[in-house]
This record gives C-alpha cells, sequence and structure tokens, in this order.
C-alpha cells in the first residue's frame, strides 16, 4: 500500500499545503460552477459566460508580471497566505449577496474580478514554493502530483458543486469556497517561514522579459501555453453554454467539469511514467496539443451527454501534460533568481489565454453557435501541436546550469 503512495507526499510540509490546496481547489470549483451557472441562466448568453471567463481572469493580464516580483522579492508564503485572505473575502461578500437574493450578473462579474485578483496575486509566489517543500529529486513529481492533486479537487470539486447548487443555492457554493481558502492558509502557517533563494535585489519585470525571450526553451513553453490555453480551455470556460446545447441542467454542468478532472488525474499518472522512460517534455507537450484537438473535436460533434463524459476526460488527461509539463521545465529551466518571474509570465500566458480565447469563442458561438466554433478552436490547436512537433527545441529538457548543480533549501520534513 505504502508503494502506491508517491514518495513526495512523505515529506509532511509539502503533504499538508498539498491537502490545504486540495480543499481550496475544491473549493474553487463550487464556485465556478455556480458563477457559470447563474451567468448562463440570467442571461442565456454565451457572450455573458466568455465575458465572466475574462473577469475571473483578466486581472492576471495586468497582474501577472507584478506579481512574479513579488514572489522573488518576499516571503513567497506570506504572499500567499494575504492572496488567499483576500479571496476568502470575496467569495464570502458572492455568499451573502446570494444569500439575500442580491445577486446580478454585474455583482458576479465584480466580485469574481476581485477574487480572481487575489489569485493573479498569489500564484507564482504559491507555484515557487514548491521545490523549497521538497528535496531536489523530488521536484519533478511534486510538480506533477500538486497537478494531479489540482485535478482531484477538478474530479470531485464540480460534481459536489452542481449538487449543492442544485439542492441548496448559489450563496452555498460560495460559503464553502470561502471556508475552503482557511484550510490552505493553516498548512501554510504550520510550514514556517519559507527561504527565498532568490536575491531581494535586482528582481526587475523588464529583466525577467529579456530574460525569457533571449531563452528558446523559456520562450517556446510561454508561447505554446499562451496558445494552447486561448484554444483549449473553451471546454472549461464555456461548460454552461456546451450543458445549454446537451439540455444538461446543474448536475450535468459539474459531471462535464468532473469528467475532465478525471481524465486529468489519469493523465498525471501516465505523465510521469512516460518522464520516467526518459521521454522528454520538448516532445510530450506538442503530442499532448494535437492529441487535445481531436477531443475537443469531438465533443463539438457529440449530441449525447453520455459521450461528451467520456471527451471531456479525454481531454482533461491531455491539459494536465501541458500544465505540469510546462511548469516543472519553465522552472528547471529558469535561474533561482528569475523563477518567481518566469512563473508570473507562465500565469500570465495562462490566464491571458484562457481570457482572450474565451471572450472570443464567446462572441463567435452567439453568432455561429459553440459547435462550429470548437471544430474552428480544434483545427487551429491541431496545427500549432504538429507544427511545434517538427520544430521541437531541445533545450526545454535541459536545467539550468545553477539547478543542475545547486540543491534547493527546503524547510525540515
Amino acid at each position: 500500500m505504502m508503494r502506491a503512495v508517491p514518495s513526495v507526499l512523505r515529506v509532511r510540509t509539502y503533504r499538508e499545503v498539498w491537502l490545504g490546496s486540495l480543499a481550496s481547489n475544491g473549493g474553487t470549483w463550487l464556485q465556478i460552477v455556480a458563477a457559470g451557472f447563474l451567468v448562463w441562466e440570467l442571461t442565456g448568453s454565451a457572450f455573458a459566460v466568455g465575458v465572466l471567463a475574462v473577469t475571473a481572469r483578466g486581472p492576471s493580464v495586468f497582474l501577472a508580471p507584478l506579481a512574479g516580483k513579488l514572489a522573488d522579492r518576499f516571503d513567497r508564503r506570506k504572499v500567499a497566505v494575504a492572496t488567499f485572505a483576500l479571496q476568502s473575502l470575496a467569495a464570502s461578500l458572492l455568499a451573502l449577496t446570494a444569500a439575500a437574493d442580491a445577486l446580478s450578473v454585474a455583482s458576479i462579474y465584480l466580485l469574481s474580478t476581485v477574487l480572481w485578483s487575489g489569485f493573479a496575486l498569489g500564484l507564482p509566489a504559491m507555484l515557487a514554493l514548491i521545490p523549497q517543500l521538497v528535496p531536489r529529486e523530488h521536484f519533478s513529481q511534486a510538480v506533477t502530483v500538486n497537478a494531479a492533486g489540482i485535478n482531484v479537487a477538478r474530479l470531485i470539486g464540480p460534481a459536489i458543486g452542481g449538487l449543492v447548487l442544485a439542492f441548496a443555492g448559489p450563496a452555498w457554493c460560495f460559503a464553502l469556497n470561502a471556508v475552503s481558502y482557511w484550510v490552505l492558509i493553516v498548512a501554510l502557517v504550520r510550514a514556517g517561514r519559507a527561504p527565498v533563494p532568490a536575491p531581494r535585489q535586482r528582481a526587475g519585470i523588464r529583466d525577467g522579459l529579456r530574460y525569457a525571450m533571449a531563452d528558446p526553451a523559456l520562450r517556446r513553453l510561454l508561447i505554446g501555453m499562451a496558445l494552447f490555453t486561448t484554444f483549449a480551455a473553451v471546454i472549461q470556460e464555456l461548460a454552461p453554454v456546451i450543458n445549454g446545447r446537451l439540455d444538461g441542467g446543474a448536475p450535468e454542468l459539474g459531471a462535464l467539469l468532473s469528467a475532465m478532472g478525471g481524465g486529468g488525474v489519469v493523465g498525471a499518472v501516465i505523465y510521469e511514467g512516460l518522464r520516467r522512460r526518459g521521454i522528454g517534455a520538448s516532445a510530450l507537450l506538442p503530442i499532448a496539443s494535437f492529441v487535445f484537438a481531436l477531443g475537443l473535436f469531438g465533443i463539438a460533434i457529440s449530441p449525447w451527454i453520455w459521450l461528451t463524459l467520456p471527451l471531456m476526460g479525454f481531454c482533461g488527461a491531455f491539459w494536465i501534460w501541458l500544465f505540469s509539463g510546462t511548469n516543472t521545465s519553465m522552472q528547471l529551466r529558469s535561474e533561482p533568481s528569475y523563477v518567481g518571474r518566469m512563473l508570473g509570465f507562465y500565469q500570465l500566458a495562462v490566464v491571458g489565454g484562457i481570457g482572450l480565447g474565451s471572450l472570443v469563442a464567446g462572441a463567435v458561438a452567439a453568432q455561429i453557435g459553440i459547435a462550429p466554433t470548437l471544430i474552428i478552436w480544434a483545427a487551429i490547436l491541431f496545427i500549432w501541436g504538429i507544427w511545434s512537433l517538427a520544430n521541437r527545441i531541445p533545450e526545454i529538457d535541459e536545467p539550468s546550469a545553477e539547478n543542475a548543480m545547486t540543491p534547493v533549501p527546503r524547510p525540515g520534513t
């Protein structure tokens, strides 16, 4: 039985933070299900759902570079605690507004913007904590297990969210999300102060951008992540529209998003196994892009919920390849003094792509329908995946000189 437990989860500090993150991510999915379903119910507009994605992801477009700078200059644990507290406050206000029956599309947009601003400011610090919680030999596994935890939350959270929304109402979804952040905050406080390997001086954003653009591996990773999220995240962000096309209700919406999370858990195991066999991210990331596109095409033409569910799981498996592989490769490729800023740019690529792609997809779907829109998005993603595989960047699989030689300090286990 012990062999079935990833060795990285035997590191106490990492394990506690991972479990806290699992609870927090699960709560976030209750929020996503409730907010998306409410906007769709109130408006019946694919474009309005796309705008919700922008209010959720848009803050990162402006805050991600600053967030990366914060992660390189300050105690990352304290940055994470403060930003999770802000997210909990926004979720609490949503719960109170819903309980007072005063929710409107405008209030959902506004408070979602506040909540996701906290997320944007804290994500690079949270991601950069991972190498400080585990020995270097467990680093790749730690990132993959972290990504698997996100997908476990995606598996459980939407299903619970759909049931809570259907039987208790949106106020309970938002309230449970608010409480979930405090589980992670307690775990971070117990972890103690995490040492920052990067020097506090010279943490400029422009300096970080020059560093990223000068390295072909980092440049390809960022461009690839931005393109993938732009054309892949539509199945997540416009899930209420896909669900509406299939005449589904709140439980069915939760099931669609949960299926994607379940696929992600399986995908994480497969990805880690392929990496152990020596297959590099420079090959796995392009493969994931064009195979995901095949699943996206299947979702576009599927007329039944029971067929769409396994297709969502199929896409989820390759979704995690992109996120886990890009995250790990960027941290190992970057010198320690640049890790926070590189993760800030990574975050910008992720949320900028999600926000832009969802907004445009929502607008296009409002004109031609969700199915033709998904087909177009799948075709573009397929072409990118094939091209990037044919033009691989081998340096993606090579760590920076300092990372190859220097162990990362970590708290006691």
